[in-house]
């Protein structure tokens, strides 16, 4: 296997003398190594420019098609046609925060929505992300594909992937993901980091002494797309997008959790939030966390400031106060977001095994957490829920899966304010099925 970490481009996260630290570190390896190049977008900065479909412009070095749309990346150096905005590297993240006191017990995760009465029989799941722990017991069973862009096969040139029941036993997936480590330093797969572990438990996790995902009977169509420090650059988070988008008909996947975001100031233009929101014309359900910067106006993250993108904020589950770190809205053009909120604040969910994340009670299989990206993942198993629903009894009659949880939701939310949606709370408190 031949690997390939991604483009680099210009970071925004950790010092300076770290950055150069660890691209020294890289830069060596790709010399002992001919089989490792490009450091991803935290390492190393190179000029760059995105357009979202370029008029007259022939000299892309990347091109990602998704739909009606076309992003090109180019160099500054090149003729932009006057009036083009274009977007500079970004890199995206997926914050862990330590806030929040131990959850009392793991039905904490349920007190602002409810359990419902639907288990996301039937229903994929996809989750970009850092990657998940496939030998966590709450996913056995759980896991139908898991595709890596920090990899690509050297038969092929596609990027790596591996099919449960189809590419060999979980001993043949932990040799070839350790092996890549061993030589490279990220697996392709295993989720090192712990965030992607823990927003696809509180989606999908089987029950583990306890504790119980939002929708246990759904399957989860795994995308790593960051790495380790929790980092991606932009190529990363298009090829991630780009694979979801590409396999929506052939899996049949009904939602899409997106955990993470970027600081882009943007207006839903954004390269991001346009991948993202073809994914979501689709028919999907798209759930994007809205940040965690705090209680300050215009901070939503792409791809959640997408209007076909579903933005959650965090509230307590224990308080039901909206949580400190929740992003303010409005967007930059002034539309009202986050869309709903969820419980974001102490959830308990799976520990990954290869993360350096603190046992809760002493179980290594679990662990608490607080973020956005918990209550985006609180959102994408209740939409999951809802998706299993809406085959039985709402798909026949051509009603469309987004439509339909949309405004079900309007209707059955806890709202905070009465009147109308605001830049804080959204609609409300999503609820369960």
């Amino acid at each position: 296997m031949r690997r390939v970490i991604r483009e680099a481009e210009e970071g925004r996260s950790g010092g300076f003398s770290k950055a150069l630290a660890l691209a020294f570190a890289i830069l060596i390896a790709w010399v002992a190594l001919s089989t490792v190049a490009n450091p991803p977008a935290a390492y190393v900065k190179q000029s760059a420019v995105y357009l979202v479909d370029p008029p007259g412009i022939s000299s892309c070095s990347r091109t990602w098609t998704f739909g009606r749309h076309t992003i090109c990346k180019t160099l500054p150096s090149q003729p932009i046609p006057v009036g083009t905005k274009y977007w500079e590297p970004a890199t995206a993240f997926v914050p862990i925060l330590s806030y929040g006191s131990e959850p009392s017990s793991p039905d904490v995760n349920f007190k602002p929505h409810g359990k419902g009465s639907y288990t996301g029989q039937g229903v994929v799941v996809a989750v970009v992300d850092t990657g998940i722990d496939y030998t966590h017991p709450a996913f056995e069973g759980a896991i139908i594909e898991m595709w890596s862009v920090i990899y690509r096969s050297g038969d092929s040139g596609g990027f790596l992937h591996w099919i449960f029941g189809g590419n060999g036993s979980l001993t043949d997936l932990l040799t070839l993901d350790r092996g890549l480590r061993a030589i490279h330093g990220e697996y392709a797969f295993m989720d090192e980091n712990g965030h992607g572990t823990h927003v696809a438990g509180i989606i999908a996790g089987r029950p583990v002494d306890g504790f119980v995902g939002f929708a246990p009977s759904a399957k989860l169509f795994i995308v790593k797309a960051f790495i380790k420090n929790g980092t991606a650059s932009l190529d990363m988070v298009l090829d991630g997008l780009k694979i979801v988008y590409d396999n929506v008909e052939r899996l049949g996947i009904r939602v899409v959790n997106l955990s993470w975001g970027a600081l882009l100031n943007s207006d839903g233009s954004d390269p991001i939030s346009v991948a993202a929101g073809e994914i979501a014309r689709k028919g999907v359900l798209v759930f994007a966390a809205a940040g965690n910067e705090g209680n300050m106006p215009f901070k939503i993250l792409s791809p959640a400031v997408h209007p076909d993108v579903i933005a959650i904020g965090a509230v307590d589950p224990e308080t039901g106060a909206i949580a400190p770190f929740s992003s303010w809205g409005t967007t930059v053009d002034l539309r009202m977001k986050p869309d709903f909120v969820a419980a974001g604040v102490s959830i308990l969910s799976a520990r990954s095994n290869a993360s350096n994340l603190n046992p809760w009670r002493g179980d290594p299989r679990l662990t608490y957490l607080s973020g956005t990206s918990m209550a985006t993942a609180v959102a994408s198993g209740i939409g999951a829920q809802y998706a299993e629903y809406w085959m039985m009894f709402e798909a026949p009659s051509g009603r469309g899966l987004v439509e339909s949880f949309l405004r079900f939701q309007e209707t059955m939310v806890t709202r905070y304010n009465p009147h109308y949606k605001d830049f804080i709370s959204g609609l409300g408190v999503l609820k369960a099925v």
